[in-house]
């Protein structure tokens, strides 16, 4: 979930010891136990995990981003965990990183840290910014669908969205849409 194979490079930037009992374990090899408790769906060891790295590389943006979603998530913590993601961003502006493969993943975790938090505005702000980065990238796409974005104009544009055959051709288009998306 949100996670590209640049996130465990930059991670690798981070390069003091976590625990003394751990000291054989990098901090790149947390990284990597994190977005396998992500894939997993357990958000709770991956937030546990990330206090420990952030405390240890507090200017690591690429642990912040997801520190401060999972701050969200996880701990509910709304404002915080957006001023997070919005430092995290501001850090990897003053370093040198491939924009198109990073900042669509920072955006990413803004966008649905805001949605968390009820901001729906923000959040698809934030969405189609690091959507401007990067397209085709599929877990801004299926954030962007999760908010459930409206079209621009309803079918009969001089008629409100609300009038009864606005709805009834609007879900007549949807399910023309899903028939037309199944066929191979």
């Amino acid at each position: 979930m949100f996670l590209t194979e640049n996130d465990t490079k930059q991670a690798e930037g981070a390069d003091a010891s976590l625990d003394s009992s751990d000291a054989c374990i990098k901090p790149n090899e947390y990284f990597r136990q994190v977005k396998a408790h992500l894939r997993a769906g357990n958000q709770i060891a991956a937030f546990a995990l990330l206090q420990q790295l952030v405390m240890h590389s507090p200017d690591e943006p690429v642990l912040l981003s997801y520190y401060g979603y999972l701050l969200v998530r996880v701990a509910r913590r709304y404002r915080m965990g957006i001023e997070t993601c919005l430092l995290a961003i501001e850090k990897l502006q003053t370093r040198t990183f491939d924009e198109e493969s990073v900042y669509p993943v920072f955006y990413c975790n803004l966008g649905m840290a805001y949605a968390i938090a009820g901001k729906r505005k923000e959040a698809l702000e934030a969405l189609n910014r690091g959507h401007s980065y990067d397209r085709w990238n599929s877990d801004i796409m299926k954030a962007k669908q999760s908010l459930g974005i409206r079209r621009k104009s309803p079918p009969i544009p001089f008629l409100n969205r609300s009038n009864p055959l606005n709805i009834v051709i609007g879900i007549m288009l949807q399910k023309d849409a899903a028939v037309v998306r199944k066929k191979p």
